[in-house]
């Protein structure tokens, strides 16, 4: 399955593929990267800057030695993700691809060229997982075309969901949750909204109260997340076993017509999982 464009993205700018013509395997590498260079990578680059749970970090490399693509495999923050997507009951049996981004250098189909090889090294590294899971959100343009390409199970459309944002930044229910319910991590929380702009606590003020009034003063809004595509990569002969029992939907053909998409959101990855 080859399509007529390719969105990527730099400096957090959606952009398209420069070149016409195909990717040439000859002139790219891909091998597995630190999570730092993944994270900074990230940071600059994709249109969700924060880094995820991961558990794995490949990057795709140009002959010159260039960076110019990172594949994140990371921790479910449920493990419902994995039972419900790959029919494994041990959630350690899989794992998303929380982040897949390359820049506007690579030519054409250069996504399905490094997510094959990207799978390679996953399970040379972590051969305990045998399934992959990962979401499309039509609203920032993504319906899984790549993952179609590479034969990935359409297994679910999510529902629609209120989702809080500061700026264009989507803040997950477990950051929020940590908040509002006093959890270990509630500091660190607290620092990641701060981050982004907002006021911090007021002296004595309660976190839960907090929260409220940054909503009452609209520093956290609402906003409808769009419905988002699920899709499973079954890399073994078992995996491919347990999804036959497992819902297999047509692959989407294009994107829902203008008018009927919910605003775009750039929301974190974590608020996929819910």
């Amino acid at each position: 399955m080859q399509t007529d464009r390719s969105q990527r993205w730099r400096e957090r700018r959606a952009l398209w593929a420069r070149d016409l013509t195909l990717i040439d395997p000859g002139a790219y590498s891909v091998d597995v990267i630190d999570h730092a260079a993944a994270r900074a990578f990230i940071a600059q680059h994709h249109y969700l800057p924060r880094y995820p749970a991961a558990q794995l970090a490949v990057g795709l490399f140009a002959r010159k030695g260039a960076l110019e693509g990172v594949a994140v495999f990371a921790v479910p923050t449920t493990s419902a993700v994995v039972s419900r997507h790959t029919g494994f009951d041990d959630p350690r049996r899989g794992c998303v691809l929380a982040r897949l981004i390359l820049t506007d250098a690579v030519p054409q189909n250069g996504e399905s060229f490094f997510v094959a090889r990207a799978f390679r090294h996953l399970r040379r590294e972590r051969p305990g997982i045998e399934a992959v899971v990962s979401y499309s959100d039509p609203g920032a343009g993504h319906i899984g075309r790549v993952y179609c390409a590479l034969s990935a199970a359409h297994r679910a459309v999510t529902k629609p969901r209120s989702v809080l944002r500061v700026g264009n930044i989507t803040i997950s229910g477990r950051t929020l949750s940590k908040i509002r319910l006093g959890e270990q991590g509630q500091a660190g929380a607290i620092d990641q909204l701060v981050s982004l702009g907002v006021p911090r606590p007021r002296i004595g003020e309660e976190p839960r109260s907090w929260l409220w009034r940054l909503q009452r003063e609209r520093h956290l809004v609402t906003h409808q997340q769009a419905g988002l595509f699920a899709y499973c990569f079954e890399l073994t002969r078992e995996a491919r076993r347990r999804g036959r029992t497992l819902p297999r939907l047509p692959y989407p053909k294009a994107l829902p017509p203008r008018n009927a998409l919910l605003p775009l959101i750039w929301r974190d990855q974590e608020t996929l999982h819910g």
